[in-house]
């Protein structure tokens, strides 16, 4: 799971514990954006997400 250290309208908290309610799951913040990482900071998304899916 990803998110915005500076996420406004759902924060960093409430994402920690999103994620440890889901069962294998991975909580990771990327610096400097907020609630549109994907736009914001899209380099560090796609790599992010790359990783994922690499394994």
């Amino acid at each position: 799971m990803l998110w915005g250290a500076s996420d406004g309208i759902v924060t960093p908290a409430y994402g920690r514990a999103y994620s440890a309610a889901i069962p294998g799951s991975r909580f990771e913040i990327i610096e400097a954006a907020g609630h549109h990482l994907q736009i914001e900071q899209p380099a560090a998304f796609v790599e992010r997400v790359a990783a994922f899916m690499k394994g």
